[in-house]
């Protein structure tokens, strides 16, 4: 059997902006910022104790994903058309004809192609995995667990991944 705890919190949340591309040649649009909304779910079997993971582990390891992401610029280090430079504490970002400078203190450089909310959703939900298998949330082999994210990025646009 599986089990499943969920998190729905006023406390995760983040504020950031971003902007994305579109089509080829790439269109950009103009950056922007959301107030993003995280709701998660972890699957998986019960432990000796009859729960799945620790619900104080799992919810600090989310909000302290809230806490990385919140007033900064996410800017996308994979994107095959986008250059990123770092030099002096800023952060150049061009795809021409377009330019950015950001401070790199104000910036957060993810490994997705497109920050779009379904990429930053994906990307959630990876670091999550990371934090819950560094903190020794899961008590079984984390391919046993599923984990389901829920990003809002305007009042009623969701992106979900589950990995």
């Amino acid at each position: 059997m599986k089990y499943a705890i969920r998190f729905e919190h006023d406390s995760l949340h983040f504020s950031a902006s971003h902007f994305i591309t579109f089509g080829k040649p790439e269109k950009v649009e103009a950056l922007h910022g959301h107030n993003f909304r995280i709701k998660a779910e972890i699957t998986g079997p019960l432990n000796e104790r009859d729960y799945v993971v620790d619900f104080v582990i799992a919810f600090n390891s989310l909000k302290r994903i809230c806490d990385e992401l919140s007033h900064c610029v996410l800017l996308p280090k994979d994107h095959p058309c986008i250059r990123i430079k770092t030099a002096g504490g800023v952060i150049h970002a061009a795809i021409p004809p377009l330019q950015w400078s950001f401070p790199e203190a104000d910036s957060k450089l993810l490994p997705v192609r497109n920050t779009t909310t379904e990429a930053l959703a994906e990307y959630i939900a990876c670091r999550y995995r990371l934090l819950l298998e560094r903190d020794g949330a899961f008590e079984y082999p984390s391919n046993q667990y599923g984990i389901t994210i829920e990003l809002e990025e305007s009042p009623g646009m969701w992106a979900i991944c589950r990995s």
